[in-house]
């Protein structure tokens, strides 16, 4: 049986990995705004209206850029995402002064990407968001016995493995 806090671990990661399949928003706009505000309060001011105007998904391909340079189409396979929508947010991301673009040597068309500071800044503000969502959904749950947390483990599991007929959420 695993310990507590392997349960609750595994369940978040469920959770989420659950409202992503079914591309379920969690959060409503209240809440996406609490986000934005603690994104802006670990920050600095100069980068303000950087972070409340940067979409969500240009903030996640920060993190995935954080992992290392990268050019656009390892980008688009590392984040799952179109080259297309990636190109469009690395763009913004650049006009933000957030990442920079570098020619490769011997390589007229590929470009690598990279953080600036300011890139890194937002970056360390955007995993303690996450670190600080992973803490709450740690506390909540730990009210939990391990026998109940196991069951919310195997419905979600078996939710994820589940596939939609039209509407329908089905067991395989």
């Amino acid at each position: 049986m695993k310990t507590k806090s392997a349960l609750i671990a595994d369940v978040s990661h469920l959770l989420t990995a659950v409202g992503d399949k079914f591309d379920v928003e969690m959060t409503g706009a209240e809440d996406g705004d609490a986000e934005r505000d603690f994104m802006m309060a670990h920050c600095p001011a100069r980068l303000e209206a950087t972070v409340r105007d940067l979409p969500s998904p240009a903030m996640h391909l920060l993190a995935v850029i954080a992992e290392g340079p990268v050019g656009v189409v390892g980008l688009a396979s590392r984040s799952g995402q179109l080259k297309g929508t990636v190109s469009k947010y690395v763009q913004r991301l650049v006009e933000a002064d957030l990442v920079t673009r570098t020619a490769v040597p011997g390589n007229r068309k590929e470009v690598q990407l990279a953080l600036t500071e300011d890139g890194e800044l937002v970056v360390a503000a955007h995993r303690r968001l996450h670190d600080e969502m992973d803490q709450g959904i740690h506390d909540f749950l730990k009210a939990y016995g391990n026998a109940e947390l196991q069951v919310v483990a195997t419905v979600l599991r078996d939710l994820l493995a589940a596939t939609k007929d039209g509407v329908r959420i089905t067991r395989h």
